[in-house]
This record gives structure tokens, sequence and C-alpha cells, in this order.
């Protein structure tokens, strides 16, 4: 793999499609790869069962996988942790001359991987948002157009008559004058290679219904028993898994287990539906459906990281 132009293969799709299995399907066909889980909530530690962090016992020492219980349950982390975080595992990657394989369903944290990255981990300039949060719209257009005139006209009317969105391109405009970008601009950036899993729509809620059913059979109960013990504000974003609250209404009585696994079932497929429609508005994915020929993606794939 060439370190100046890195190839990077990422596989994408709505929950139970099979996407984190074929990743480590393809993954073994290599000489070695890493793997990043891009999930926003198997990122966080425990609930390793309901947010189904399955990876085998027996994973291969050269296959590596990241991703996985980055934050503490009790930690309020955001989009720009995950990319900083992302961003090391794929220089890593390119560092070690290792393929990297992206493979997750949250597809905003998908996309801003693979976008500027540098605007994304800026962090908040609260001097200057006291300084400017109290001016107009207009004061605040006109402000932007001086300082970045180009950045002013790449934005829709949407927003330009937002002020929440003219402070952040302020905000950004004044952290790259100041020459610390954090992507180097003669740094390669990498090439990414979309591949979505989508099997028919019947067969995603078959799988979704058997595997909440499997979960809530192998101590998923158990998980969220420990999760009030030990996090009891549950206003942790981790509370918001789907499966959490189903089975904290089973805890308190208000449903009994049939429904449970009913309405986490549910939850689960309208979240696929979600993730198909937010999907398909992506240009650039190369779609396979349940019948996906794994042996001419692994030729492909190993092209790629010649």
């Amino acid at each position: 793999m060439n370190k100046r132009k890195q190839h990077i293969l990422i596989i994408c799709g709505p929950t139970a499609s099979g996407k984190t299995s074929f990743a480590l399907q393809l993954a073994k066909e290599l000489p070695k790869a890493n793997i990043l889980s891009c999930d926003s909530r198997q990122a966080y530690q425990d609930l390793g069962i309901i947010t189904g962090k399955d990876i085998p016992d027996d994973l291969s020492p050269k296959i590596k996988f990241f991703g996985l219980n980055i934050f503490k349950s009790d930690e309020r982390s955001n989009l720009a942790d995950f990319v900083r975080y992302s961003q090391k595992i794929i220089n890593d990657s390119r560092e070690s001359n290792t393929p990297l394989i992206i493979v997750g369903g949250t597809g905003l944290y998908l996309k801003a991987i693979t976008q500027n990255l540098s605007d994304i981990i800026i962090p908040p300039n609260q001097k200057l948002r006291q300084k400017i949060e109290k001016l107009s719209v207009q004061k605040l257009q006109n402000l932007l157009q001086k300082e970045n005139p180009q950045k002013y006209s790449s934005l829709n009317h949407s927003d330009i008559m937002n002020p929440r969105r003219l402070i952040r391109a302020l905000e950004i405009s004044a952290y790259s004058h100041r020459g610390t970008n954090s992507t180097k601009k003669n740094e390669a950036l990498p090439i990414f290679h979309w591949i979505g899993i989508l099997p028919d729509i019947d067969v995603i809620k078959k799988q979704i219904h058997q595997r909440v059913a499997k979960r809530i059979s192998a101590g998923s109960i158990d998980e969220v028993k420990q999760l009030l013990i030990n996090f009891p504000n549950n206003n942790l974003p981790i509370y918001t898994s789907l499966g959490v609250p189903q089975i904290i209404a089973l805890l308190e009585g208000k449903k009994t287990k049939k429904e449970t696994i009913e309405d986490w079932t549910k939850a689960e497929i309208d979240y696929a539906r979600r993730q198909i429609v937010w999907f398909k508005k992506q240009p650039g994915i190369v779609w396979y459906d349940k019948s996906i020929d794994t042996h001419s993606v692994v030729t492909d794939l190993k092209k790629i990281y010649q």
C-alpha cells in the first residue's frame, strides 16, 4: 500500500445487515488488517451484549479491532472526540502500512471521518463566542465576508441565515488563521471506497427479531441492572442505546418480557429504516444485497491495498 495514497474501505448499512461479520471475512483474506468500528454506542464501555460487540474470541492476531470501549459509560463524548480517535487509527494504519477497514452504521460519524476532519475537531472558542454571539445575523454575515469570503460564498441560504452556523464558521476561520490546522496541507487525504450492505427489509426484520431475543436471553437485562447501579444518572448518552429504555420498562414492571422483545425489535427496525434512508442519500456507495459475492469483493479489496 502506497503511504502517499492511503486507501480505506468503508462497509456501511443498516443494523443487522451483517456488516461486521463481512468486514472480518474480508480482513482474514489480507496479510494483516485493522478494523475500525464506527458505532456511536459501541464506543462506550459496558453494554457489550445490548450494543452487539460481537468480536470473535479467536480473532486472528493479524487483525486488530478498534473503536470499542473508547469512552467511559458516564462520559459525555461527542462527534469531535470520535473523529480525533479515528484520525489516530487512520494515521497509525498508514504509518504501519496496514490496510484499514471502517465498518459501521452511524452515518454521521462515517461522514465526519471521511470529510475535512480539521473543521470538526477544532474546539469551541469561548472567548470569540462571547464577543460575537450577541451580534445580529447581518453583522455576523458581514464579519464572515470580511474574514473569510471563500467560506461565506460556500454557505447555502440556510447557513447564511443561521447565527449558530455563522459563529461556527467564524470560529473555524479564526483557528485556521492561527496556522494550527489539524490536517497537514501537504499530507495526502485517504481515498475512501464505500460498500453498502443492504439485504431485503424483511430479512433485516427477521434478523433483528432473532438478535433481540438472543440478547435478552444472553444477559442484556443484567447489563441494564448493573448500569443503573453504577451510573444512576439516566440522562447520560449511554441510556439512549436501543434496548436500554425497553429493558428499564421491564425492570419497572411496566412491560412483560414478550412486550419488551416486541418494543425493542420495533425500535431497531425503525432505526434500520432511518439508516437506509440516510445512506441512500449518500453518493458513491456501491450497494450489495444478501447475495453479495465475497470472492469478487476480496479480489477488488486486494487490488486497492497493493
